[in-house]
């Protein structure tokens, strides 16, 4: 025949005579690139072709053009997904003596739910050839061959790595609730190995592990609810963090053990959504350290994560500042109080206050005065620094006052020549220590032109 066959989707176009009968060509390079061809057609015609292609005959010698052919017409026949093919991809997967072409039949059988299929790609769990045992754990998963759950499991120590890491993808595939709590306990396995490639199982199972996780967060015992929780960061999703948020405040999902709580206010904040900072806000009020400290770190870090790449300046020609969108800045027409802003809902107060012509006072001999003020509040002193910054000198006062409602005072001067400004921070403690980050944005910015 000598025709060259292109690389492209002839099935589609009409040419099913004529790739049927390439299958026959002297040339094997044109019967490979016809057997892969035809996986686009869903022509019964094909099927018989591509059947008469796959089988081996013992002639044939190891040559890799010959294997191709037989190669993708497996390939074909598990995309065709015509169930007559069913018989003869178990002969080949059973009695070819190419590993590579076994493979394939294994993959192929993927595509059949069927009692056949399932028997062959178990007894090919134990085939001598790795990627024989690699495909067969994937098509068993594909089908949900739930039964067959203990055989995959014994791949979990088989001696090739990508085949224990199909095992476990596969073991998560089926979406059966048996299968997620198995995997799930693989997590905290003492062999590493196995811990790290059950998480990233997670993350190529996606979405269909979501209903079974959800389940093992009610029924687990505390350390499965939280291999689940570690599972739904691979996952993602507005599901995922709704399910979290459940486990640290819901009034009829919130965990009862403090680590799960804990770890799910941990993976909240590795999710960044800015939806969670209101619950994790009540999360600090647990009864629990460890709860309590994950929600502030997990805050700090979605708000790392809104603002990274969105920082806004104020300057007015004699001051400059930057600080993020979490703020809302306001330039007076006041000659002293030139600053007024706040932050998340007025949960800080931001004042900046300018003084003039003081040559003859240091930073430090202000902050005294403004110590007096403290003194006059009934606020504490809780810390106090002096520093210098850009040829500015300048001194940190930290207090709080419990007075009527717990309040945290930061009060930053800066001085320059005969100006002196001075940034006065007012809000809960709560809200003071986890804008930190962008007081310090504000406080490193700013600067007092010369």
């Amino acid at each position: 025949m000598g025709a060259v066959v292109d690389e492209i989707d002839y099935a589609s176009l009409g040419n099913i005579e004529y790739l049927i009968s390439a299958l026959n060509d002297k040339d094997y390079c044109i019967r490979k690139r016809a057997a892969k061809a035809l996986g686009g057609s869903d022509d019964e015609r094909a099927v018989f072709g591509l059947i008469k292609s796959l089988k081996y005959h013992e002639w044939f010698t190891n040559h890799s053009v010959i294997n191709s052919v037989r190669i993708y017409s497996a390939e074909s026949l598990g995309i065709i997904g015509d169930l007559r093919a069913v018989p003869y991809l178990v002969q080949s997967l059973e009695e070819d003596p190419v590993g590579d072409v076994r493979a394939k039949a294994a993959w192929a059988l993927g595509s059949f739910d069927t009692p056949e299929s399932i028997d062959a790609l178990t007894i090919a769990l134990y085939d001598d050839h790795w990627k024989v045992r690699k495909s067969a754990a994937s098509s068993l998963g594909i089908i949900k061959a739930t039964d067959k759950l203990p055989f995959l499991e014994e791949l979990l120590d088989d001696e090739n790595e990508l085949v224990r890491h199909e095992a476990l993808i596969a073991m998560g595939k089926m979406g059966d609730t048996q299968a997620i709590d198995t995997l799930l306990k693989y997590i905290s396995d003492s062999d590493s190995e196995v811990g790290l490639r059950s998480l990233a199982a997670f993350e190529e199972i996606g979405e269909t592990a979501l209903d079974p996780i959800k389940k093992a967060l009610k029924n687990g015992d505390w350390q499965t609810r939280v291999n689940a929780i570690q599972a739904l960061e691979k996952i993602g999703g507005e599901d995922v963090q709704k399910a979290l948020i459940g486990v640290i405040q819901g009034f009829f999902t919130k965990d009862d053990n403090c680590f799960v709580r804990a770890k799910a206010a941990e993976v909240l904040g590795v999710i960044g959504n800015e939806n969670a900072l209101k619950p994790l806000k009540k999360a600090y009020e647990d009864s629990h350290e460890i709860v309590r400290y994950n929600a502030k770190q997990a805050i700090k870090e979605i708000i790392k994560n809104i603002n990274k790449y969105d920082i806004w300046n104020f300057d007015n020609g004699e001051i400059s500042f930057n600080f993020t969108r979490n703020w809302e800045v306001v330039s007076t027409e006041d000659p002293k109080k030139v600053v007024k802003g706040q932050y998340d809902n007025n949960t800080i107060t931001l004042s900046i206050t300018r003084n003039q012509d003081v040559f003859d006072i240091s930073v430090k001999e202000f902050s005294e005065m403004l110590k007096h003020v403290f003194d006059i509040q009934n606020t504490e002193l809780i810390d106090e620094i002096e520093f210098t910054k850009d040829d500015m000198e300048c001194y940190l006062l930290l207090g709080k006052n419990e007075d009527v409602y717990p309040t945290k005072i930061m009060i930053i001067s800066f001085k320059k020549y005969d100006l002196l400004y001075y940034m006065w921070f007012a809000g809960d403690y709560f809200a003071l220590d986890n804008s930190q980050d962008e007081i310090n944005l504000m406080v490193d910015s700013f600067n007092i032109y010369g």
